[in-house]
Parts: C-alpha cells; sequence; structure tokens
C-alpha cells in the first residue's frame, strides 16, 4: 500500500488532500500541530509536528517509513516575518531534505504555494536571487534569517526550492512540483474567497497523480503551467 505524508492536515485544503489520497489507497501520516484537531480519516496515522521547529521536523522524519508521496502543505500567511519563513520555507526545506533518503524512486513532492509568489509581484533584487541559475538550497535556507520579504516572497522562494530538488532527485524518478491551490474558502483565505476547499485540493492532488513522465520543478495551477 502506497504511504503519503500531508503536512497541515488538521484543515483546508490540506484535510481535504489527505482524505482523498486516502480514498485512493494511500495509509496518510496526517502531520498536525495538534494532534486533537486530526481529522477523521480512516486507515490514517496522526502525526504530531510543529513545522515552525527545526528539532519536531527532524524527528518527525526521523520515524517517518518510506513515502511515495510528500505533501508540504502547513503554511502561514499574516503572522511576523520570521514566522512566516520558518514554516513557508525553512520547513519544507528541512522536512523534504531529511526525507529525501525515504523517498521511494518515482516518488512526488508537492510544494502548495501562491500566486503571490509569482516572480513578477517580488522585488527586483529577490528576483535576481531566485532566477540565478547558481541559487541552492543552501541559499534558501540562509534567505530563512533574511527574510527577504513576506508572504509572497516566501512562497516566491518555495517554488525556486521545488526547482532546486526537482534537479536533485530527477535521478531516482522523483517528480517535484510547486501548485498554487488559488484563493480557496479556507481559514486562511476566508469566506469570500471564489475557490471552494475542493477545486484548491484538486490543483494539489493533480500533482500527486503524475505519471512517470510528467513534469518536474514547474510551477502549476489546475494542471497548467503557472507564473513562477
Amino acid at each position: 500500500m502506497p504511504t503519503a505524508l500531508v503536512t497541515g492536515a488538521s484543515r483546508g485544503i490540506g484535510r481535504e488532500v489527505s482524505r482523498e489520497l486516502s480514498r485512493e489507497g494511500y495509509t496518510v501520516l496526517l502531520g498536525v500541530r495538534d494532534t486533537a484537531a486530526a481529522p477523521p480519516i480512516r486507515g490514517a496515522r496522526i502525526e504530531q509536528v510543529d513545522v515552525a521547529s527545526t528539532e519536531s521536523i527532524a524527528k518527525l522524519a526521523a520515524r517517518a517509513p518510506n513515502l511515495d508521496v510528500l505533501v508540504n502543505n502547513a503554511g502561514v500567511y499574516q503572522a511576523p516575518r520570521r514566522e512566516i519563513w520558518a514554516v513557508n520555507v525553512r520547513a519544507p526545506l528541512l522536512l523534504t531534505r531529511a526525507l529525501a533518503p525515504k523517498l521511494n524512486a518515482g516518488a512526488r513532492v508537492v510544494m502548495v504555494t501562491s500566486g503571490l509568489g509569482s516572480l513578477s509581484s517580488q522585488s527586483e533584487a529577490l528576483s535576481r536571487r531566485l532566477r540565478d541559475r547558481s541559487l541552492d538550497l543552501d541559499a534558501l535556507l540562509a534567505m530563512c534569517d533574511e527574510m527577504p520579504g513576506g508572504y509572497g516572497a516566501s512562497k516566491a522562494a518555495l517554488n525556486a526550492m521545488a526547482r532546486l530538488f526537482a534537479d536533485e532527485l530527477r535521478p531516482r524518478g522523483i517528480l517535484v512540483n510547486a501548485t498554487d491551490p488559488g484563493w480557496v474558502r479556507t481559514d486562511m483565505g476566508g469566506s469570500g474567497a471564489p475557490r471552494s476547499i475542493e477545486q484548491g485540493a484538486a490543483s494539489v492532488l493533480w500533482a500527486c497523480r503524475l505519471p512517470p513522465a510528467g513534469p518536474t520543478g514547474g510551477v502549476f495551477r489546475d494542471g497548467e503551467a503557472a507564473s513562477s
């Protein structure tokens, strides 16, 4: 039975993605900060993790089994800049790096991003740095201390991270992509958002279901290439 880990699984898009993967036969590991808030999904396993804590991330990675799907969904929008970069950038980078040896050949890694992460919306200096072909994962990690921007900048860094991990994991047939669920009616998106949770989750699930010849290193929304 294939296994998937979804962070931020207690609500919204993470919860819906977890439910759908479970329906498709996955053993789903629900990465949640508060175990009492974990959704009741048959066959799922609750994994407590505070993605703002590097120690908690390391503990989760150490006890996790081999994975076929990793969805880095946990994120924050309105928070101090240090927390935004810790959760939106440092956490997926450290978790993916730590779990890389446990990703089965042909696995899928999904970074849940935002349209606000488009490079055209960032400062010229940050856009130049993220486009630089000499950029590496350690440089992205260092940016988490520098914090060059708010939420949108953190998602632009996440998009670059998807590209870098895609290059690193390509020899093992592992596809890594960033997917934008759009503006969704979640606690983060608010009740006035135009898209349902199901629509947002479908955009993420598309990347979980890619065939072996599917794309890697890109940014997508609803299965279509989006501005990175």
